[in-house]
């Protein structure tokens, strides 16, 4: 299968599915929270104004936005932004007990599973084809195999195993050798996660047991695998077959975003950036901030010792909004929008999140928490345009020494050369038509 062309200057438009005017029924399956499945509802957006008739299953959580895309929902009954907003999870992530965490989210899912399943079964009745978050592309696969439809695993981080890098998982280091080692073992663990609902799954659907995860079958088979990142980030390693395909990242196109009503600055936010220089944005609401004034007072200090203004993207209600020379604090913004009027940027280095400030030329500082963040912050670093450490010692004189990094002008020129770059890729409009060109004659998981 032929490598999409990078950066194709095209938009979504509503018009037939594809040369032979072939529209399908496709159920798209996103789990965990915003940054997990919002490029579902994206694609899930894009594919339905070609024609194809689209199921959008996702947590709780996602419910509202899955509506307002005007997406056919389909509810899965565990609400991850509620589970990962406790205490007990915010204390675990802050204190970086991450296979504590993994656990704790486990059992909640164990207790849900029966509900989950049924929830499933019902998204993918009719579908002709599935794609599928990581988390859940194991049941997934067993649907597809009773239904005799094509699964496609769509990943946002680098997944299928390479002698050339180590698992974002599981190290940041090149172990040489020992590199395929960390993807088996990062596999293993995915698999083991939900090997037990897999067999009761299939069991009721009267198939055999699978033997390993649906990611191996998938390259043992050379089935499309998705890779929504960009190969400017992270190149596609040499032993990766065709049927990987980097895609590019999936952003919120602006019809979209009006549409979900996300779109443009709040009019306060607009007359406090007027105000003064192009602030340093400053992700803490995806991070586990267990102290909020601290949390502020920390990110004034730093900021003040480096001369700039801070923009605190937060979900802290009582503090939005707030006035303040030095530090604004907002809810949810429009990204694009705010990065645009921004000079660098500090966050959890989700995949989403690095590509959009990366994409925006700001150099990046990432306070990585867990699972493919570290591997994204130390890209930036390698990359040469941006700085990362662990939230867990985030503290003001790191923070500070972080923030001259990034605002070096060295590394602000590569970040903004790195940034028209990026603007030329289109990552979206490139996952629909390599599934347009693929699922009409893709076989289904065995």
């Amino acid at each position: 299968m032929p490598e999409p062309i990078q950066g194709r200057p095209w938009t979504v438009t509503a018009q037939a599915a594809d040369g032979n005017g072939l529209t399908m029924k496709i159920t798209l399956i996103g789990f965990g929270t915003r940054g997990d499945v919002q490029p579902y509802v994206c694609l899930g957006w894009a594919l339905q104004r070609r024609g194809h008739h689209i199921t959008i299953a996702a947590p709780l959580n996602m419910a509202s936005l899955v509506r307002a895309a005007g997406l056919r929902y389909g509810p899965l009954p565990i609400d991850v932004q509620e589970l990962f907003a406790t205490r007990e999870a915010q204390n675990m992530l802050a204190n970086g007990k991450i296979q504590a965490l993994f656990g704790f989210a486990r059992q909640v899912e164990h207790e849900h599973a029966a509900s989950i399943r049924a929830a499933l079964s019902e998204a993918c009745e009719s579908a002709e084809a599935i794609v599928a978050h990581p988390l859940v592309e194991d049941r997934a696969a067993a649907f597809g195999a009773a239904r005799k439809v094509p699964v496609v695993p769509l990943y946002f981080y680098p997944v299928p195993p390479s002698r050339r890098f180590a698992s974002p998982f599981i190290t940041t280091r090149d172990l040489g050798f020992l590199n395929r080692f960390t993807h088996k073992l990062f596999l293993d663990m995915l698999w083991k996660s939900s090997r037990d609902e897999v067999v009761t799954l299939r069991r009721k659907l009267g198939l055999a047991p699978a033997t390993s995860s649906y990611g191996r079958e998938a390259r043992r088979r050379r089935l499309l695998t998705l890779l929504a990142y960009s190969a400017m980030l992270f190149p596609k390693p040499d032993d990766w077959g065709p049927h990987e395909v980097i895609c590019g990242s999936i952003l919120m196109p602006e019809e979209l975003k009006q549409q979900v009503g996300e779109h443009g600055l709040p009019a306060d936010l607009v007359a406090w950036l007027d105000r003064g220089p192009a602030p340093v944005f400053l992700g803490f609401g995806s991070m586990p901030v267990l102290d909020v004034e601290a949390m502020l007072a920390m990110a004034r200090t730093a900021l003040d010792a480096v001369g700039a203004r801070g923009i605190v993207g937060a979900g802290w209600s009582r503090f939005v909004g707030a006035e303040d020379p030095l530090l604004h604090v907002v809810g949810a913004v429009d990204h694009s929008a705010l990065f645009s009027r921004c000079t660098a940027a500090v966050h959890h280095g989700g995949s989403g999140t690095t590509y959009a400030s990366l994409r925006a030329g700001l150099p990046t500082l990432v306070c990585s928490v867990f699972a493919d963040q570290p591997f994204w912050g130390m890209r930036c670093r390698r990359l040469g345009v941006g700085e990362t450490m662990p939230f867990a010692r985030l503290d003001a004189p790191r923070l500070t020494v972080g923030l001259r990094k990034i605002l070096d002008p060295g590394v602000q020129a590569r970040a903004r050369a790195l940034g028209e770059a990026l603007s030329g890729e289109a990552g979206l409009e490139t996952v629909v038509e390599v599934l347009e060109r693929h699922l009409p004659q893709a076989p289904p998981p065995s």
